[in-house]
Protein backbone atom coordinates (compact mmCIF):
# COMPACT_ATOMS: atom_id res chain seq x y z
CA UNK A 1 0.00 0.00 0.00
CA UNK A 2 3.10 2.35 0.27
CA UNK A 3 3.67 2.95 -3.50
CA UNK A 4 -0.05 3.92 -3.58
CA UNK A 5 0.13 5.99 -0.71
CA UNK A 6 2.76 8.12 -2.01
CA UNK A 7 1.47 8.25 -5.90
CA UNK A 8 -1.35 10.23 -3.75
CA UNK A 9 0.89 12.52 -2.16
CA UNK A 10 3.12 13.59 -4.95
CA UNK A 11 -0.45 14.08 -6.93
CA UNK A 12 -1.67 16.19 -3.88
CA UNK A 13 1.48 17.94 -4.01
CA UNK A 14 1.38 18.68 -7.93
CA UNK A 15 -1.91 19.78 -7.21
CA UNK A 16 -0.88 22.53 -4.04
CA UNK A 17 2.05 23.11 -6.93
CA UNK A 18 -0.44 24.12 -9.57
CA UNK A 19 -2.66 25.95 -7.59
CA UNK A 20 0.34 28.58 -6.22
CA UNK A 21 -0.05 31.48 -8.37
CA UNK A 22 -4.07 30.85 -7.91
CA UNK A 23 -3.07 31.52 -4.11
CA UNK A 24 -0.63 33.87 -4.01
CA UNK A 25 -2.87 35.81 -6.79
CA UNK A 26 -6.23 35.68 -4.04
CA UNK A 27 -3.88 36.13 -1.07
CA UNK A 28 -2.41 40.11 -3.06
CA UNK A 29 -6.08 40.80 -3.10
CA UNK A 30 -7.08 39.87 0.22
CA UNK A 31 -3.44 41.30 2.22
CA UNK A 32 -3.97 45.03 -0.64
CA UNK A 33 -7.63 45.20 0.66
CA UNK A 34 -6.31 44.13 4.33
CA UNK A 35 -3.55 46.85 4.61
CA UNK A 36 -5.29 49.38 2.91
CA UNK A 37 -8.23 49.11 5.37
CA UNK A 38 -6.12 49.17 8.59
CA UNK A 39 -4.52 52.95 6.65
CA UNK A 40 -1.33 51.61 6.03
CA UNK A 41 -1.52 53.12 2.38
CA UNK A 42 0.24 49.67 0.73
CA UNK A 43 1.73 49.52 -2.95
CA UNK A 44 1.45 46.98 -5.15
CA UNK A 45 4.59 45.88 -4.16
CA UNK A 46 4.71 46.06 -0.19
CA UNK A 47 1.25 44.21 -0.75
CA UNK A 48 2.62 41.58 -3.25
CA UNK A 49 5.57 41.31 -0.27
CA UNK A 50 2.89 39.98 2.30
CA UNK A 51 0.78 38.06 -0.16
CA UNK A 52 3.98 36.06 -0.80
CA UNK A 53 4.59 35.77 2.69
CA UNK A 54 0.86 34.79 3.90
CA UNK A 55 0.69 32.48 0.65
CA UNK A 56 4.31 30.38 1.52
CA UNK A 57 2.99 29.88 5.18
CA UNK A 58 -0.25 28.42 3.85
CA UNK A 59 1.44 25.93 0.89
CA UNK A 60 4.22 24.82 3.29
CA UNK A 61 1.39 23.87 6.11
CA UNK A 62 -0.57 22.10 3.67
CA UNK A 63 2.20 20.58 1.75
CA UNK A 64 3.61 19.07 5.68
CA UNK A 65 0.11 18.40 6.34
CA UNK A 66 -0.53 16.22 3.49
CA UNK A 67 2.84 13.84 4.50
CA UNK A 68 5.63 15.40 2.21
CA UNK A 69 8.81 14.42 2.98
CA UNK A 70 11.10 17.03 3.93
CA UNK A 71 12.85 16.94 0.54
CA UNK A 72 9.12 17.81 -0.87
CA UNK A 73 8.72 20.51 1.36
CA UNK A 74 12.38 21.91 0.54
CA UNK A 75 11.21 21.06 -3.50
CA UNK A 76 7.83 23.03 -2.78
CA UNK A 77 9.65 26.05 -1.50
CA UNK A 78 12.11 26.17 -4.09
CA UNK A 79 8.88 26.32 -6.48
CA UNK A 80 7.00 28.53 -4.58
CA UNK A 81 10.44 31.00 -4.25
CA UNK A 82 10.43 30.44 -8.52
CA UNK A 83 7.24 31.17 -8.90
CA UNK A 84 7.11 34.49 -6.29
CA UNK A 85 9.59 35.97 -8.50
CA UNK A 86 7.83 35.53 -11.09
CA UNK A 87 4.79 37.27 -9.89
CA UNK A 88 6.88 39.94 -8.58
CA UNK A 89 7.88 40.43 -12.06
CA UNK A 90 4.37 40.78 -13.44
CA UNK A 91 3.18 42.86 -10.89
CA UNK A 92 6.88 45.65 -11.40
CA UNK A 93 5.66 45.49 -14.95
CA UNK A 94 2.51 46.36 -14.53
CA UNK A 95 3.35 49.35 -11.92
CA UNK A 96 6.23 50.76 -13.48
CA UNK A 97 6.20 50.05 -17.34
CA UNK A 98 4.52 53.58 -18.89
CA UNK A 99 3.90 51.85 -21.98
CA UNK A 100 1.87 49.05 -20.18
CA UNK A 101 -0.09 52.67 -18.08
CA UNK A 102 -0.57 54.44 -20.70
CA UNK A 103 -2.00 51.78 -23.40
CA UNK A 104 -4.44 50.49 -20.21
CA UNK A 105 -5.39 54.12 -19.54
CA UNK A 106 -6.63 54.38 -23.02
CA UNK A 107 -7.75 51.25 -23.28
CA UNK A 108 -10.21 52.53 -20.17
CA UNK A 109 -11.00 55.95 -20.82
CA UNK A 110 -11.60 55.08 -24.54
CA UNK A 111 -8.96 57.35 -25.40
CA UNK A 112 -7.79 60.63 -24.42
CA UNK A 113 -6.45 64.14 -25.45
CA UNK A 114 -3.11 64.05 -26.45
CA UNK A 115 -2.21 67.41 -24.32
CA UNK A 116 -3.98 65.23 -21.66
CA UNK A 117 -1.75 62.82 -21.86
CA UNK A 118 0.93 64.73 -22.13
CA UNK A 119 0.73 66.53 -19.04
CA UNK A 120 -0.11 63.45 -16.96
CA UNK A 121 2.60 61.69 -17.80
CA UNK A 122 5.30 64.89 -17.57
CA UNK A 123 8.18 64.04 -16.37
CA UNK A 124 7.26 66.47 -12.75
CA UNK A 125 4.89 64.10 -11.80
CA UNK A 126 6.18 60.95 -13.17
CA UNK A 127 9.02 61.92 -10.69
CA UNK A 128 6.68 62.61 -8.00
CA UNK A 129 4.75 59.18 -8.35
CA UNK A 130 8.14 57.69 -8.06
CA UNK A 131 9.21 59.64 -5.00
CA UNK A 132 5.78 58.83 -3.57
CA UNK A 133 6.07 55.13 -4.48
CA UNK A 134 9.55 54.51 -2.63
CA UNK A 135 8.31 56.83 0.46
CA UNK A 136 5.70 54.56 1.18
CA UNK A 137 7.88 51.79 1.08
CA UNK A 138 11.04 52.97 3.17
CA UNK A 139 13.35 53.39 0.47
CA UNK A 140 13.68 57.21 0.95
CA UNK A 141 12.78 59.44 3.49
CA UNK A 142 11.30 63.08 2.50
CA UNK A 143 12.28 65.50 5.68
CA UNK A 144 11.31 69.36 5.31
CA UNK A 145 11.88 69.14 1.52
CA UNK A 146 15.10 67.26 1.15
CA UNK A 147 15.50 63.77 0.53
CA UNK A 148 17.69 60.86 1.82
CA UNK A 149 17.92 57.32 1.85
CA UNK A 150 16.11 54.86 4.10
CA UNK A 151 16.63 51.46 3.93
CA UNK A 152 19.37 50.13 2.46
CA UNK A 153 18.34 46.90 0.55
CA UNK A 154 17.72 47.97 -2.85
CA UNK A 155 20.97 49.35 -3.08
CA UNK A 156 22.64 46.25 -1.26
CA UNK A 157 20.97 44.29 -4.37
CA UNK A 158 21.97 46.78 -6.46
CA UNK A 159 24.94 45.95 -5.51
CA UNK A 160 24.89 42.34 -6.23
CA UNK A 161 23.07 43.29 -9.36
CA UNK A 162 26.16 44.93 -10.67
CA UNK A 163 28.60 42.66 -9.39
CA UNK A 164 26.64 39.98 -12.35
CA UNK A 165 26.80 42.55 -14.60
CA UNK A 166 30.49 43.18 -14.57
CA UNK A 167 31.38 39.63 -14.29
CA UNK A 168 29.14 38.90 -17.75
CA UNK A 169 30.85 41.96 -18.97
CA UNK A 170 27.83 44.25 -19.22
CA UNK A 171 27.29 47.92 -18.43
CA UNK A 172 26.52 49.19 -15.06
CA UNK A 173 25.15 51.95 -15.84
CA UNK A 174 22.14 52.86 -18.43
CA UNK A 175 23.61 53.85 -22.39
CA UNK A 176 21.76 57.36 -22.30
CA UNK A 177 24.71 57.88 -19.14
CA UNK A 178 27.69 56.02 -20.69
CA UNK A 179 26.78 58.18 -23.80
CA UNK A 180 26.59 61.10 -22.00
CA UNK A 181 30.02 60.78 -20.24
CA UNK A 182 31.94 59.84 -23.36
CA UNK A 183 30.61 62.61 -24.78
CA UNK A 184 31.73 65.07 -21.91
CA UNK A 185 35.17 63.46 -22.54
CA UNK A 186 35.12 63.88 -25.89
CA UNK A 187 34.07 67.78 -25.22
CA UNK A 188 36.72 67.70 -23.20
CA UNK A 189 39.88 66.79 -24.63
CA UNK A 190 40.29 69.24 -27.08
CA UNK A 191 40.29 71.81 -24.32
CA UNK A 192 42.91 69.77 -22.60
CA UNK A 193 45.30 69.88 -25.71
CA UNK A 194 44.50 73.53 -25.64
CA UNK A 195 45.76 74.48 -22.77
CA UNK A 196 48.75 71.90 -22.94
CA UNK A 197 49.86 73.18 -26.21
CA UNK A 198 49.82 76.93 -24.56
CA UNK A 199 52.02 76.38 -21.72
Amino acid sequence: MEPVADTRSLASLLLLLAATPVMIFVAHAAAFRALRAAGARPTAHSSALAALAAAFAAVGAVAWAIGTTACGVLYTAIVFAAVGVLYIDVVNIAETSLHMHLLLELRWSGGADLAEVLDRYSADRMIAARLERLTSIGQICVVDGRCSIGDRSALRLARVVDAWRIVLGLPTAPPQTIENEELRIKEASPDRARASTNS
